[in-house]
């Protein structure tokens, strides 16, 4: 029973004090001529550092405006963060590298460790996600539409929540006795 609470007293504390923060792509248009938002999620968390970020189901197609087709590995996301003297960073990264070629691609499941880089949550507690394609074919048109997928920032667990789930497996593993 003290297992029980105990595991579900740090889940409860992990969705508050850790967890994703998720930009849904579905409809997304990306650009040659800039970056085009995705969106934008007050975090309850500021200062918070970020663990890793996924791209979970990815599927963006891309077009041939100009009968010069923009290809899937010119595609980029990227997420407003802060280094680890609070001043702001764009983290981007390239989902579809070395697909040179135009048309549906996906799903794509992927997980980029920011662990050791020391990215944050900005003070202000905001954090801005972002579509782009680093080629522009001149014709104003997007470059490419994500046609589904979720970009999750993912956080590292709250230490008072790693505290608690080291407490429910010490309570686990105490000994019990013999029944006589």
């Amino acid at each position: 029973m003290r297992i029980a609470a105990a595991t579900l007293m740090a889940l409860s504390l992990g969705a508050s004090a850790s967890g994703s923060i998720l930009f849904d792509l579905a409809g997304v248009d990306q650009y040659g001529t800039g970056l085009n938002p995705i969106g934008s999620f007050e975090s309850a968390d500021p200062g918070a550092q970020i663990d890793s970020i996924s791209l979970i189901d990815g599927v963006l197609e891309t077009f041939s405006n100009t009968n010069t087709p923009n290809f899937a590995d010119e595609a980029i996301l990227a997420v407003q963060l802060a280094d680890a003297d609070g001043d702001s960073i764009l983290y981007y990264f390239f989902p579809f590298p070395n697909q040179s070629a135009f048309g549906q691609f996906g799903p794509v499941n992927l997980t980029v460790d920011l662990l050791d880089a020391g990215y944050y949550i900005p003070e202000d507690g905001v954090v801005n996600a972002f579509a782009a394609s680093v080629w522009d074919d001149g014709s104003g048109d997007p470059a490419g539409t994500w046609l589904g997928g979720v970009l999750a920032i993912n956080l590292v667990p709250a230490p008072g929540v790693l505290a608690i789930f080291a407490g429910a497996a010490f309570t686990g593993r105490r000994r019990r006795r013999p029944r006589n």
